[in-house]
């Protein structure tokens, strides 16, 4: 099955956009099909072989008739255009419906005046609700207002009839010009906010480079980064944003990084330290040789985590989504309720009819609908500008109410850049020389960070091939070797050594072992502290010994903890813990290599540390963290309860404030309806997406750090 991506602009309401994902959806053949409304983009998987563009055209038409479906590379934006005619239109239809209201002239030639501006400032609107209530058979804001400015009008026309008798314009008739006036700006302001608010977002996240210079010998020319061959050699010049992962061969530069990790100081650069795509050269020239194809590089993976986000939504979007398709509907009913109730009561009916068409003009849904999706993505776009990447808006709403996290301890907690402290021989047939080789004999294939250690002990070491080689992951590694069997690892789980020990075993007898030492992460002690103020249970699972273990969690202030592990074992523990949670309560499981893939992919939330580390632990993980820094989970806490505080205060601010006005407009306190119900709609909405935007701006404030200390006792 096969993945596709399009561009759809010019949706100006979230609720519009879930009636357009529903329409595309409904398509024979299409699944998984989202529409993220803060990105316009729209994925879908299908096996379809046939020309599909024009049903899904049409689809998208019958949705939204403005709406302008684009190829995924496109990059002109139709917004500017769209909102320059329906500016023109909009001056024609005030222009001209003003001319007719304060021109002395003909009560008829005034009516068909206004009835023009008018119009000119419904036709949009009209004709959209009418396109999406035959075509899709929807009703959404368009249908309420529509019908809300019609009926004005209508009664405006009844009370210059009857009222006035044919002398003057009646009561309603201004009111009504002034609403679709006033709407139309608020719309306008709505489009223009969006936009901008769209920018913002994605700007936070455009880290793609747009070219590499290839270099051949002495000629270099420019090529795509996807044209770019594992092992070539690219020159990056100041200001340019380096295209590929890859190492240093040539020249030193400041770096900055910040829109890959989120660190605001520069990086200094030189030869053979390894460089990430999307970074940006500030000073001097580099020349690179690629690590990496383009599809494969960082920069990659993390716009392909991006743009994905969208699929997984939050609890609370998606119960927006459902909220106002049936508050619609409900509105509607209490609408003809308020009616009949004026009509029994022996009110007049004109009165009936005006409120329930204030009613039905307060109560859309649009404030819901644009600022809480808005919200969750602002949110995701601020931690990816922070370096953490999060695979969809669900995931904030689980680190907003974790009551417990678990963490691996070697890479996660601690470095994981071990130094060999100390080769011990236990068999005088040996000398620790030969322990050391048969440890990098082992190693020699692997990128675990103890084997690396031990990798560059032995560097002088001459490799040799061995044979029946066969690794047992969390466990180590065996092969034959001149017909002996050798074992390196840490299958002694029980040991007592300060240090982490690595034994090496031949014909199951041990013959040596090696101790390596670590480090704390410096970030390690005040996320810990941080969590515990926050009630949030701490818990460690580690592979390695109990002394090393228990030293860690000391350390850190971490009672729960378990050694000498396997990655079986750890995720049998995880999944004790989860059977025991609550409903509303979620368990976080953060790791960093390959065999911590089950538990991240086990866990309610998974957090994986590293984006170069194993694919398959970042596949497998919710939210990773693209450097590695355990404080980034600390940041990633504060802006989950931030974006839920700004969600429900838009929420609890537009229900309120429809609700009071509601209130003062049936007691009579006020007497321009009307108006007061365009600014419960359009100014609620408004306000709503500046709240949401806050989140762009979100401060994470200065983390304290602690010294890391060497891991023994």
């Amino acid at each position: 099955m096969k993945k596709y991506t399009y561009e759809i602009r010019n949706v100006d309401c979230a609720q519009c956009a879930k009636h357009l994902e529903t329409a595309i959806a409904r398509i024979r053949g299409f699944e998984n099909v989202n529409y993220n409304f803060a990105t316009m983009k729209l994925t879908f998987e299908t096996e379809r072989t046939d020309d599909f563009f024009p049903e899904l055209r049409r689809a998208v038409y019958n949705s939204e008739p403005d709406a302008v479906i684009v190829g995924e590379n496109a990059k002109a934006t139709t917004h500017r255009r769209f909102f320059t005619i329906d500016l023109i239109i909009f001056a024609l239809g005030v222009v001209i419906g003003f001319i007719g209201l304060f021109v002395p002239m003909p009560v008829v030639a005034s009516l068909i005046l206004i009835g023009i501006g008018m119009c000119l400032l419904l036709y949009k609107t009209a004709y959209k609700a009418c396109v999406q209530l035959f075509k899709n058979h929807t009703i959404g804001e368009n249908f309420l207002i529509t019908i809300a400015v019609l009926g004005t009008f209508g009664l405006g026309l009844f009370n210059t009839i009857v009222t006035e008798g044919g002398a003057g314009v009646g009561e309603g008739i201004d009111e009504c010009l002034m609403v679709i006036i006033l709407y139309n700006i608020g719309k306008m302001l709505e489009a223009s906010v969006l936009a901008s608010s769209r920018k913002s977002i994605t700007g936070l996240m455009e880290i793609q480079p747009d070219f590499a210079m290839l270099v051949h010998g002495d000629h270099e020319h420019k090529v795509h980064p996807q044209d770019v061959a594992l092992g070539s050699i690219i020159k990056v010049r100041p200001g340019e944003r380096v295209p590929l992962d890859g190492v240093v061969k040539k020249g030193s530069a400041s770096v900055d990084t910040s829109h890959i990790t989120g660190e605001s100081l520069p990086i200094s650069m030189r030869e053979g330290t390894k460089i990430s795509s999307g970074t940006i050269v500030l000073d001097g020239v580099l020349e690179i040789e690629t690590t990496s194809i383009y599809k494969e590089s960082a920069v990659a993976r993390i716009m392909n985590l991006i743009d994905n986000a969208g699929d997984k939504k939050s609890k609370t979007e998606t119960f927006i989504n459902k909220f106002a398709k049936w508050y619609t509907l409900a509105v509607i009913a209490l609408a003809v309720i308020v009616f009949f109730v004026f009509l029994i009561a022996g009110l007049p009916i004109t009165d009936g009819i005006y409120y329930a068409l204030i009613l039905l003009f307060i109560s859309c849904p649009c404030a819901f609908a644009i600022s809480v999706p808005l919200a969750y993505f602002s949110a995701l776009g601020r931690a990816s500008k922070n370096g953490i990447l999060i695979k969809g808006s669900n995931y904030l709403d689980v680190t907003a109410k974790l009551k417990k996290v678990i963490f691996d301890k070697t890479g996660t907690l601690t470095t994981g850049q071990f130094v060999v402290k100390d080769i011990i021989s236990l068999d005088p047939k040996y000398s620790t020389q030969d322990i050391l080789k048969f440890a990098v004999l082992g190693e020699q294939n692997s990128i675990h960070p103890i084997a690396r250690a031990i990798q560059h002990r032995g560097h002088k070491i001459k490799l040799e091939p061995v044979e029946n080689f066969v690794e047992d992951s969390g466990a180590g590694v065996s092969y034959t070797y001149h017909g002996d069997a050798v074992f390196v690892g840490n299958i002694s789980r029980e040991s007592t050594d300060e240090l982490t020990s690595i034994l090496v075993m031949i014909n199951e007898q041990t013959v040596g072992k090696i101790l390596l030492a670590d480090s704390l992460k410096s970030n390690s002690v005040a996320l810990c502290e941080y969590l515990r103020a926050n009630n949030i249970e701490l818990a460690m699972l580690s592979g390695d010994n109990a002394k090393v273990t228990q030293h860690v969690a000391s350390t850190l202030g971490i009672q729960e903890f378990k050694s000498g592990l396997t990655p079986e074992q750890k995720y049998a523990l995880l999944e004790e813990d989860l059977k025991q949670e609550k409903a509303g309560e979620y368990i976080a499981f953060v790791g960093d290599g390959i065999n911590d893939a089950p538990s991240l992919s086990r866990a309610d939330l998974g957090i994986s540390m590293g984006l170069a580390g194993s694919p398959a632990t970042v596949e497998a993980s919710d939210i990773v963290v693209v450097d590695d820094d355990p404080g980034k989970i600390h940041d990633l806490h504060k802006l989950s309860k931030f974006t839920r505080s700004i969600v429900w205060q838009n929420i609890i601010f537009a229900l309120v404030t429809k609700i009071v006005v509601i209130v003062l407009e049936f007691c009579g306190v006020i007497t321009e309806g009307m108006l007061f119900a365009v600014f419960a709609d359009v100014g609620v909405t408004l306000l709503a997406i500046l709240n949401s935007l806050r989140i762009l701006k979100y401060n994470f404030g200065k983390k304290r750090t602690k010294p890391a200390p060497e891991i023994k006792e």
